[in-house]
């Protein structure tokens, strides 16, 4: 497989890279950079840094449209539930990212192809290649297309209902006391299982003392799970 998996699916949203080096760029890991040397022709960060960028301007934009009664936090709630690392590493599936992206021997033998981290910002690096290779107006038309489905699912009520992270952010930024506006800090405590079926398992500190602890099948489910149980104590 190569990039011209990605280019032929960009296809769909009418979308042909003018400089095809551009999009190698996007789809090369620091790691592979690493391991070749310069004559990859340079890794993805630097591209991924404004993909980023054009990302949250075109989704802020668009949400701005649609729910022209919303205030600030709630756009933002919304923008995050859009832009978050699994959400990203979903699309970046979708246009077989995980496929093409070229890594180190060590990155891929230890699945980086699979990690959501690498293929959000593979995703990220992907737009800002776009967007260099042609301009706001064109990468504008290919993020709304390529989040379009998701634009039009969001239900703001249920989806901050199950973010138990933000809600718990959110009430410890609420206490009057000094001692309860502390950050919540996430910790992974141990990992188990093989690496196709590890289990995580987070504590949960505010401040010094442990409030609660999760586990899941992801970093992220695990403290979702952590911060779940410390709403139940809180509560």
């Amino acid at each position: 497989m190569s990039k011209d998996l990605v280019d032929a699916l960009l296809l769909q949203y009418s979308y042909t890279f003018q400089n095809p080096d551009l999009l190698s760029q996007a789809l090369t890991h620091k790691s592979y950079k690493n391991e070749m040397g310069d004559s990859t022709g340079g890794d993805n960060e630097r591209l991924e840094f404004l993909g980023d960028a054009v990302l949250d301007l075109v989704l802020s934009a668009d949400l701005m449209e649609r729910f022209p009664r919303h205030d600030e936090g709630s756009l933002s709630k919304m923008r995050a539930s859009l832009v978050n690392e699994s959400a990203l590493a979903e699309v970046s599936k979708e246009l077989h990212i995980d496929q093409v992206l070229r890594l180190g021997k060590g990155e891929r033998n230890s699945g980086g192809a699979s990690k959501p981290r690498l293929l959000a910002c593979a995703l990220e690096a992907v737009l800002g290649a776009i967007f260099v290779d042609s301009d706001y107006a064109t990468a504008n038309r290919v993020i709304r297309q390529m989040f379009q489905a998701r634009l039009e699912k969001l239900d703001l009520e249920s989806q901050y209902h199950d973010d138990y992270k933000t809600r718990l952010q959110e009430k410890i930024q609420a206490a009057r006391s000094a001692e309860a506006r502390h950050v919540p800090r996430y910790e992974v405590e141990r990992e188990e299982g093989p690496d196709h079926e590890k289990v995580f398992h987070v504590i949960l500190r505010v401040g010094t003392e442990i409030i609660a602890r999760g586990r899941g099948r992801s970093k992220k489910q695990a403290e979702q799970e952590a911060a779940r149980m410390a709403l139940e104590t809180l509560r």
